[in-house]
């Protein structure tokens, strides 16, 4: 297994990790303690006639170790027991190594106290339980990857980046001196110093994502997952694994829970995953143990019910495995590929501390994505493939990228401004939206930009001392000129549920496309070189995250597809409804489009920009009804897939 393109392959071929995180269905965390070789070979069997294809298991240190970290031989001895179980069933596993916290308790790790997990002394006996068990396993047949933790920062978090970072090189170091033919990551929570693809992709060969993410509007909700694995790619920098994700049928039911399953697999798919790993496996029976007496939710995440039987969730998985296998024939990510020509900033504080700037510490790491998010959203429902990229390695997207977009700016580099501006004098494009401020947080002593008239074509009118110009509730936004697909005069309605603070600005030289309800300018173009600066003084994307619902009647999106349409371009396919997802890997003379529904049963029509010459459906719960030589007219139920062949 290596990296290449952004994904992992399997030799030369790209082979989607289907997989599940597992514990037994009679054991629980019992597993290595009550060790019961006949429940383990019967879960496993059952999960290779389900077509998976990975397990993430882990090691409770606490039966694995003593206080030294010496390794008990009885546990290598089940440990290669169950590695041989899963070769003979042809399921490959990922070690998790470090496993304090699980499942709503910290557990023992006998050879340090969680206060200390970062210490040089700590690290070092962590270092030798981990080297006694690599060196033991390396060769084994079963082994994929080595993963250092599960969510360690939930028994400890780092006090600092760097602090985080030194146990994950030691990591990171000692197994690839022993094995240096299987992947390695951190496994720990996403807003973990551990999870910074920017910070750790010297250290590990994919990043790993636990996402259990919770929205008031459900269509967003889909949409966020891919949107994240995005975040994490940092522009196909490094591999993504799904490598935690699901709901207890405690908490939804179980057809619904089939439902989002189905919805986020065909979305890691879409969106350049390398794997997906559903947690998890099964129900439990012991629901007295510890954590799950005072955590009944997790006894019910399972896609098979704590008797054995299958959930719907299980046919699910069946099913996508058996399509997958088609679409890897047909060389998915080998000789068809996404080809996306829009990408998202991803502002320099997220993933770097700078003196004074905090306002990844002040928001918080979710709050301080929600615009990266959105806007990525905006973007895929209306059309345009994009990706995210970490500011300080923008200039890796300049020659491949007609459109960059900056949302919600509260600042950005000076010296990215300027290579911004470079980048648009020679040829390409930046879409910025600039913000002040959200509800009671206020970036006063700021400014997004010192490039107002050499980059943006615009004077600050703001008054001094000034807290911004204040918005909230419904605000209109009307075109004054042509812009894409919006017609002079054409009006979009914004609704702004709490207050945002942002700029007031007057032209220099830059071309007034929009005002707002009292008139005044709200989105300008300014023309630089060959190519154009399109700044917006209303944050939709910022307005979009924090609204209650997201609008999906289509208003917000053509703003977005106006700006595909100035830029050139090209979406190659689209689908009538802004619910409704579409990615396209291209080929020669053929492409791969997967299409999913984040929203309600629907008609949907993809039209397309290239003839189409034949049309064939490969995968999905969703149907074809008809096809022409301009579009595809496909039913798809709630939170369906839709996997489709087109030759042109």
């Amino acid at each position: 297994m290596y990296k290449e393109r952004g994904v992992l392959l399997i030799g030369s071929s790209f082979r989607f990790l289907l997989g599940v995180n597992y514990w037994p269905r009679k054991l629980n965390i019992r597993m290595w303690r009550d060790w019961d070789e006949k429940a383990v070979e019967e879960d496993v069997r059952l999960m290779k006639s389900l077509g998976i294809r990975a397990v993430r298991f882990f090691i409770k240190d606490e039966d694995f170790a003593d206080e030294s970290a010496d390794v008990y031989p009885h546990a290598l001895e089940r440990l290669r027991k169950f590695l041989d179980i899963l070769y003979e069933n042809g399921i490959v596993g990922f070690v998790s190594l470090i496993v304090g916290h699980m499942s709503g308790k910290n557990w023992r790790i006998p050879w340090s106290r969680f206060e200390d997990l970062y210490r040089s002394d700590s690290i070092e006996k962590t270092m030798r339980f981990v080297e006694r068990v690599v060196r033991e396993f390396k060769d084994h047949s079963a082994i994929a990857g080595w993963i250092l933790s599960n969510e360690i920062s939930l028994v400890k978090k780092a006090v600092s980046r760097e602090e985080a970072l030194a146990l994950l090189r030691a990591f990171s170091r000692t197994v690839k001196s022993i094995d240096r033919d299987h992947v390695v990551s951190s496994g720990d929570i996403p807003d973990s110093y551990l999870q910074e693809t920017p910070n750790v992709r010297d250290y590990v060969d994919y990043v790993g994502p636990h996402l259990y993410l919770y929205d008031t509007d459900s269509i967003r909700h889909g949409y966020t997952y891919g949107a994240m694995l995005e975040l994490f790619s940092n522009d196909g920098d490094i591999p993504v694994i799904l490598e935690e994700f699901g709901f207890s049928t405690y908490q939804y039911s179980e057809e619904n829970h089939a439902k989002f399953v189905n919805e986020v697999l065909y979305t890691a798919l879409a969106h350049n995953a390398s794997g997906a790993f559903i947690w998890c496996f099964s129900d439990f029976m012991h629901e007295s143990d510890p954590p799950y007496e005072w955590r009944p939710l997790e006894l019910g995440f399972g896609i098979v019910r704590k008797d054995g039987s299958l959930k719907p969730v299980a046919e699910v998985v069946k099913r996508f495995a058996k399509e997958v296998e088609d679409i890897e024939k047909l060389g998915i990510h080998r000789d068809f590929r996404r080809v996306p020509e829009t990408s998202i900033i991803i502002p320099f504080y997220i993933f770097k501390d700078y003196e004074f700037v905090r306002y990844r510490d002040v928001l918080g790491f979710w709050r301080s994505i929600q615009p990266l998010l959105a806007a990525s959203i905006l973007l895929s429902s209306a059309g345009i493939d994009n990706t995210m990229v970490y500011e300080i390695d923008v200039e890796k997207t300049f020659k491949t990228r007609k459109l960059l977009v900056s949302p919600s700016t509260i600042v950005a580099l000076s010296s990215t401004w300027r290579k911004l501006l470079n980048y648009v004098e020679s040829g390409g494009n930046i879409y910025t939206s600039l913000v002040k401020g959200l509800g009671e947080f206020k970036a006063l002593h700021e400014a997004s930009t010192h490039l107002w008239t050499e980059l943006m074509g615009l004077e600050n009118t703001l008054e001094a001392g000034s807290m911004g110009i204040k918005y909230c509730g419904r605000v209109g936004v009307r075109f004054v000129r042509d812009f894409g697909i919006i017609r002079n005069g054409e009006e979009i309605e914004i609704n702004i549920p709490i207050p945002i603070y942002t700029y007031r600005a007057r032209s220099v030289d830059a071309e007034v496309l929009a005002v707002d309800s009292n008139g005044n300018p709200v989105l300008f173009r300014a023309r630089r070189g060959g190519g154009c600066v399109y700044t917006m003084l209303l944050p939709v994307e910022l307005i979009q995250a924090v609204a209650e619902y997201m609008d999906w009647g289509g208003g917000v999106q053509k703003i977005f597809r106006s700006l595909a349409l100035e830029t050139g371009i090209d979406i190659r396919y689209n689908a009538s409804s802004a619910e409704v997802e579409v990615k396209a890997f291209y080929g020669q003379q053929a492409d791969i489009v997967i299409a999913v529904n984040h929203g309600e049963d629907k008609r949907v029509i993809i039209s397309c920009s290239k003839p189409l010459k034949n049309v064939m459906k490969i995968g999905g719960d969703a149907s074809i009804a008809t096809w022409s030589s301009t579009q595809v007219t496909a039913d798809m139920p709630k939170k369906s897939g839709l996997v489709f062949y087109v030759k042109h």
